[in-house]
């Protein structure tokens, strides 16, 4: 019965993010309208949540039994409030889900970065992501953003715009480097690119 209802907690996980994503869904031609960008901003801070449902993190990634799952912002903060209440009273495997916004140029902020199980890099971030790839290289840390073309240069989750949804990209060659495992459930609704030579 436990797997029955794990089984059924998957779906309806996956199923609610689908169904934020439809709220995108133009009512017009791809490029006719601007998506609105709270909306959009919900699906990712979802998709971020979701994301940590479909991952398994290696021994070691938590110090302990009660240490919390991080979910960290690096850089210029796109999403505000609204991750904020998308975590809100929720748990990832019986743990709390903390936040923590942090700033590449704080010191004490880079040493947190191994910390977190989930990163994301915001866009302010662009001209030093080989530094911050540096940075956690081996590290179990999934790393995801909406810069272009993300996952092709050595990210792991990319969000893209697609059809008028938010879809994401992603790189096994990545997620292997970091010793993650991406649910089978997980790869089947993204894309997956292979790394450039750049990211290699």
């Amino acid at each position: 019965m436990p797997d029955v209802l794990s089984r059924k907690a998957t779906k309806c996980s996956i199923l609610m993010v689908l169904a934020v994503s439809a709220l995108l869904a133009p009512t017009l031609p791809v490029g006719a309208q601007e998506i609105d960008e709270a909306k959009s901003l919900k699906v990712k801070a979802a998709y971020l949540y979701n994301f940590a449902k479909f991952i398994e993190w290696p021994d070691g990634a938590f110090e302990d039994e009660q240490a919390p799952f991080v979910v960290g912002v690096l850089g210029d903060d796109p999403f505000g409030q609204i991750l904020d209440d998308t975590v809100e009273a929720k748990n990832v495997a019986q743990r709390s889900v903390k936040i923590q916004r942090l700033h590449w140029n704080n010191k004490a902020d880079r040493d947190k970065l191994k910390n977190c199980h989930i990163l994301f890099i915001s866009a302010s971030e662009r001209s030093r992501l080989d530094k911050i790839f540096a940075a956690l290289e081996e590290c179990p840390v999934l790393v995801v953003s909406d810069i272009h073309d993300f996952a092709r240069d050595g990210g792991m989750i990319g969000f893209v715009l697609e059809k008028g949804r938010i879809a994401f990209e992603t790189s096994r060659e990545a997620l292997e480097k970091a010793k993650l495992k991406a649910s089978s459930r997980l790869l089947k609704l993204a894309r997956i690119v292979e790394p450039s030579k750049r990211s290699r």
